[in-house]
């Protein structure tokens, strides 16, 4: 590995909400947000004394805070409109709250859904695709990244217009790398190095673990996709997991030995106290995460940290993290909605989430801009993010994946952290295969 060198920056960046964001945001030009043409299956207010409209989001108050911003900007440039914030602390109680709002019939106008999670909604026809609408108020999808906008059509139709093209990377604390003698990598890793990084990090004094790989399918995929091997028996029409093949067999070996060789923390210590803060409190040297994680790490007083790439098996190979602004059927007017999901992914909307540091922007231009790949705060290196897309994947878009992907973290966290001999993984994957196939089917 080769050292990285480290631009100044600033170590604590104020913290964006609301008008702070919005000053930030001054010298760029305000997108237009016009009301569009009204079309079949679109209903329309007069503008004044219109209600407001419920956008719900889920996240830390620092991830929240950037959809805060957004919608401030939003209100301040069409005041006949008003964007209500719902933020909700973490994705269950996101998807709880979605699912008994809409049997009550009072669901949010417009939420962010990951693309892992939305075809249930598609199936239960609580969605307007929003493809149509958003090409009559001028947004291009060429203008986009394409793992995302793929990634969210169903049914020949885009359903929700992502906002973000995030891919996993590595998290590292770059005050224990310098501690531990090590470069920070510049043109990508071997598993095996990272490997050694993690345990070299694990020998330093006091408490501090090497690494953290939460289990689940999708720290597992992008390994696997690595490896030439596969999570699915087939990618476009999966039936099965394929965790028990024997060449994804071996990166779940893989990714648990970095606990039972003492790498990570042990299931008791992430009880007390989660990998986020272990990491944001210097007990955790790396840790693989989306970009949502940077709002939080950039509050840490002590923490300095930056972005690695995912290491390697074989060839690059990352999973697309990507979440959209879903449009209710239910929408009592779906147009003015289909209004704020353009201005939120325009050139603003994307800008101010960038600044935020939330999002890796799908819109090409603003990740291509200094909205984005700012070195002047942290992380000095978000390129890694835009480098990764070459090489990003996405899980299939299935009804049942959620509950597919709830079954693989039960039973690889106990594949973590309490199968002793092959023979009990061996058993452990069988059962997660035949609980799991009748999932495949749901779609």
């Amino acid at each position: 590995m080769t050292p990285r060198s480290r631009p100044a920056r600033s170590h604590r960046p104020v913290r964006l909400a609301g008008l702070a964001v919005l000053g930030l945001l001054a010298p760029l030009a305000l997108a237009a947000c016009g009301a569009g043409d009204t079309d079949a299956g679109e209903t329309s207010g007069d503008g004044a004394g219109a209600a407001p409209l419920t956008f719900q989001v889920a996240g830390d108050p620092e991830e929240t805070a950037v959809y805060e911003a957004i919608a401030t900007a939003y209100n301040d440039t069409e005041p006949a409109t008003t964007v209500d914030i719902v933020a909700v602390p973490s994705k269950g109680d996101h998807l709880a709250l979605l699912q008994t709002s809409f049997a009550a019939g009072d669901a949010p106008e417009v939420f962010l859904l990951n693309y892992r999670e939305y075809a249930p909604f598609v199936r239960r026809g609580a969605l307007t695709p929003v493809q149509g609408l958003l090409e009559r108020r001028d947004v291009d999808l060429v203008d986009y990244y394409e793992p995302p906008v793929d990634a969210f059509t169903l049914d020949g139709e885009l359903q929700c217009m992502p906002q973000n093209v995030s891919s996993l990377v590595v998290y590292a604390n770059t005050a224990l790398f310098e501690e531990a003698g090590l470069d920070l990598p510049t043109d990508g890793w071997e598993v095996e190095d990272f490997v050694e990084a993690a345990g070299t990090l694990a020998d330093l004094d006091g408490d501090v673990d090497g690494v953290y790989v939460e289990p689940s399918v999708i720290r597992v995929a992008p390994f696997a996709w690595s490896d030439g091997a596969e999570i699915t028996d087939d990618p476009e029409e999966p039936t099965r997991l394929t965790l028990d093949d024997e060449d994804t067999r071996d990166v779940v070996d893989l990714l648990a030995s970095l606990q039972s060789d003492g790498l990570m923390p042990t299931e008791e210590e992430l009880a007390a106290k989660d990998a986020d803060t272990r990491f944001m409190d210097g007990e955790l040297a790396m840790t693989l995460s989306s970009r949502k994680s940077v709002p939080l790490f950039r509050e840490a007083p002590t923490l300095d940290f930056d972005v690695l790439p995912l290491p390697v098996l074989g060839e690059a190979a990352t999973i697309l993290h990507s979440d959209a602004y879903c449009l209710s059927s239910k929408a009592d007017d779906a147009s003015a909605a289909a209004d704020f999901i353009a201005f939120a992914v325009g050139p603003q909307g994307q800008s101010i989430a960038a600044l935020g540091g939330r999002t890796v922007p799908s819109l090409i231009s603003v990740a291509e801009s200094g909205a984005f790949l700012n070195d002047t705060v942290e992380p000095a290196h978000s390129e890694v993010f835009l480098e990764a897309i070459d090489g990003m994947r996405a899980t299939p878009v299935l009804a049942g994946w959620p509950q597919i992907e709830d079954l693989a973290e039960e039973y690889l966290t106990r594949i973590w952290y309490d199968a002793t001999d092959p023979a009990e993984v061996d058993e452990l994957l069988a059962e997660l295969d035949e609980r799991t196939r009748p999932l495949f089917e749901e779609d």
